[in-house]
């Protein structure tokens, strides 16, 4: 059987790694190696432009692409069966751009994060930032209560309306920017958008959390209804 290839854009290095003389992009290893856990290949997707400058924020990058770099990114995302978008502090234009040409295409995706947001963004929605730190936990073992819409795919992976999940981040999206784009299947107590779906599409999905460091057992069922998407 022929393995899904899926393509994770690379999110830049900003941090000084004992004093390194290169600049780096770089992929989550956690979600590489859930990637060929559930039989696909993993391959990391990278920008386009000819620039080593990338923007440093997650509230949305000012940059506008050319014909011929969103072409090269288009090419990259066509050797692909589906496409894995990473968190990370930064988000640039290129990842913005690789979700709206998958989606366009009905290629399955799924954004965790800050792909959460980047996917949001190319639905024609934004996020904003929580200047409370209210849901920004760098600690692998916190969890908060979030809640799961019965006849969602998020609901049939956990089979629960309860479930704790971890929350490392500081971009946050109400109701109000998804519900006109997209199904929203999980919220926080406090009435943020943990999760949501695009209708229509084979697999497109936005997750505020990071499942790729939980170790439950919903984690290798959303993982295998996506891959299962990609083969298709």
């Amino acid at each position: 059987m022929r393995k899904p290839i899926i393509g994770i854009p690379s999110k830049i290095v900003t941090r000084n790694v004992r004093n390194d003389l290169w600049r780096r992009q770089e992929v989550v290893d956690e979600i590489r190696y859930l990637i060929i856990k559930h039989g696909g290949i993993a391959i990391m997707l990278m920008p386009s432009e000819l620039t080593y400058e990338f923007n440093q924020s997650d509230l949305g990058d000012p940059k506008v692409l050319s014909q011929e770099e969103i072409e090269d990114l288009h090419r990259q995302v066509d050797l692909c069966d589906g496409i894995i978008l990473q968190g990370g502090e930064f988000s640039c234009a290129y990842e913005v751009e690789i979700a709206k040409y998958a989606l366009e295409k009905d290629m399955p995706i799924l954004g965790i994060c800050a792909g959460f947001n980047n996917i949001l963004r190319a639905l024609g929605s934004n996020i904003y930032e929580d200047k409370s730190g209210s849901h920004n936990f760098y600690d692998r073992n916190y969890r908060h209560h979030i809640k799961i819409g019965k006849g969602t795919r998020l609901y049939d992976f956990i089979g629960s309306e309860d479930y704790e999940v971890n929350s490392l981040h500081t971009m946050i999206a109400d109701p109000q920017r998804v519900a006109p784009y997209a199904k929203i299947s999980a919220c926080s107590d406090d009435g943020l958008v943990e999760c949501y779906e695009v209708p229509g599409k084979k697999f497109a999905m936005g997750i505020k959390w990071h499942p790729e460091i939980m170790e439950d057992d919903y984690v290798d069922k959303l993982f295998t209804a996506f891959m299962k998407a990609c083969e298709e």
